[in-house]
């Protein structure tokens, strides 16, 4: 199965790469002359200027969020998570592929209880200067680890469906730093809860 041969670490470095290769290639698209008619797409997300540098509107995002949550099958506020999303624009609509990781002891190497998903989804967002407001839900392909003793679990792989509500305040343009509630829905290990994230975008275009 794929969670046996790819650990978190592989995780964040592909979410990383695969950010990086986005951001660049959308960077080294040149600036829209104008000798020519703007497009749909160019009009709906005009391009910026804040503090003699120009951004482009409705830019792709990366996030790093951790958090606590709340494990609904046992009924405890136990959970420490980790959550790792990208969020791109295909012309006027917005979607988004994640990892998530959450277990009530989150720095043990093997722990009796955890969960693990890859996520995908499709969204909404509402942009401005100071505040990015996004929703997503989607399926989502999990492992978990279900205590069935005090020394063993049964691992379970399942689909289920992953959702998302994020509120950034950004400080600069294509940073900031905000709060996020998710949930992780599936058969055998479900989990809410509030988390702390970092927000990176590639709006930056360059200085005006």
């Amino acid at each position: 199965m794929l969670f046996e041969f790819m650990n978190k670490k592989s995780f964040i470095l592909f979410f990383f790469l695969f950010f990086a290769l986005c951001s660049f290639s959308q960077n080294t698209e040149t600036v829209p002359e104008t000798t020519r008619p703007l497009t749909k797409w160019e009009k709906m997300f005009p391009q910026v200027r804040y503090d003699k540098k120009i951004y482009k509107t409705g830019s792709n995002w990366f996030t790093v969020a951790y958090g606590l949550g709340y494990h609904i099958n046992s009924k405890q506020y136990n959970q420490q998570n980790l959550s790792l999303a990208y969020h791109h624009r295909f012309r006027a609509m917005y979607f988004n592929a994640g990892f998530h990781y959450s277990s009530p002891e989150f720095f043990m190497k093997r722990p009796l209880e955890k969960i693990s998903d890859i996520h995908i989804g499709a969204g909404l967002r509402f942009e401005k200067r100071f505040f990015n407001f996004a929703f997503f839900i989607g399926p989502s392909l999990a492992s978990s680890l279900v205590p069935k003793s005090d020394l063993v679990s049964v691992k379970h792989h399942q689909l289920g469906a992953h959702t998302e509500l994020q509120f950034t305040f950004k400080y600069f343009y294509d940073m900031g730093i905000g709060t996020s509630i998710y949930g992780s829905f599936n058969k055998r290990y479900q989990v809410i809860g509030l988390q702390l994230h970092f927000y990176f975008s590639n709006a930056y275009v360059g200085r005006y």
